[in-house]
């Protein structure tokens, strides 16, 4: 099991009179990536800021590595952060860029040459090292700022949402990179994103936020899976949500408790009756839209019980057409109640 390394003790940040993060308390395990998950104006980059020293304004306690930080200036943390804006200097070399910080703190140019050769060839940039920003690719620039983070070889590496810039398929390809780099060289990282996809794709640890505090923190297969509260049922994947009237309307037992949620994930209903039936809840209704989402259908269909509820199938099955009427199936057990 991984050390504790960035510890955040009863942090609370006001922002011209307003409290936008609220006594928030979390742990990150060194050698890992940990993204902050949330809505816009959630207070990730907030909190993201406040570590690396940005916001001056702030209550609580911020241990990096053992030691107190929160009262540092920024340039004392040893904290590499990497913005939306690829912030190069663009009259420099590629080269020049990431050896940057190295010339500042008077590196010997023997040292920084062996230094920055080594990390462009970590991001497969060795050979554009003598290139000029405008002559890059918006991945290859984005690149260049990792290797300029990294090549200074902080405590911990924190990334305010690098890729809302790029198009969709150089995001997934350098989201991939970025997992590779940080488990190549063992580097601690903070992720900030509103991506689902992307927090699911490359955390190890994902903390979801919310007006200023953590709704939950966990593998991205825990809160997908076992969402804490409502607001992570809706957040997080596309669940079904009922009610317990609800889903005793459709044949399920239910203690009397009218307040608690149920979810019910779209990619566990079946299309054919399974052979243990009796564990099985089967649902009847008709097709009211079918959307196709690459590799797979989702369709949302109207129960007899007057519900509207969403099922997800791999695109190799049998499609269905509006208004047919279906009968799906899904197993009792699946069916969890939110907090649990």
């Amino acid at each position: 099991m991984s050390s504790i390394f960035l510890e955040v003790k009863d942090l609370a940040i006001d922002l011209s009179g307003n409290q936008v993060i609220k006594n928030m308390n979390f742990k990150i395990q060194k050698n890992t990536l940990t993204t902050f998950l949330g809505p816009s104006g959630s207070g990730k980059t907030t909190v993201l800021r406040a570590i690396a020293g940005l916001n001056q304004k702030i209550s609580g306690q911020i241990l990096l590595d053992g030691e107190e930080i929160q009262n540092l200036a920024a340039n004392q943390r040893n904290i590499g952060m990497i913005f939306q804006s690829y912030a190069l200097f663009p009259n420099m070399s590629v080269f020049e860029n990431v050896a940057y910080g190295l010339r500042v703190r008077k590196e010997a140019d023997t040292v920084i040459k062996k230094k920055v050769d080594a990390i462009l060839k970590t991001v497969n940039l060795q050979d554009k090292e003598q290139s000029y920003p405008e002559n890059l690719s918006g991945g290859q620039k984005q690149r260049v700022a990792i290797a300029r983070a990294m090549v200074l070889e902080p405590k911990i590496l924190l990334l305010d949402e690098p890729l809302s810039a790029l198009d969709a398929k150089i995001r997934i390809d350098l989201r991939n990179q970025i997992r590779e780099y940080q488990q190549r060289l063992g580097i601690t990282m903070l992720f900030v994103t509103h991506d689902q996809a992307e927090a699911m794709a490359i955390s190890d640890e994902i903390i979801v936020m919310d007006n200023g505090k953590v709704q939950q923190k966990g593998s991205p297969l825990e809160i997908y899976t076992h969402p804490q509260n409502l607001f992570m049922a809706k957040f997080i994947g596309n669940h079904n949500i009922l009610s317990a009237e609800q889903l005793r309307d459709l044949g399920v037992e239910v203690a009397v408790d009218n307040e608690s949620s149920f979810i019910i994930r779209p990619e566990l209903f079946q299309v054919n009756m399974p052979k243990e039936s009796n564990d099985y809840l089967a649902i009847s209704g008709k097709i009211k839209s079918v959307s196709i989402l690459g590799d797979r259908f989702e369709y949302r269909f109207i129960t007899k019980e007057g519900l509207e509820l969403k099922a997800e199938f791999l695109n190799q099955q049998q499609a269905f057409t509006k208004e047919k009427e279906v009968v799906f199936y899904v197993k009792k057990g699946d069916i969890k109640k939110v907090g649990i």
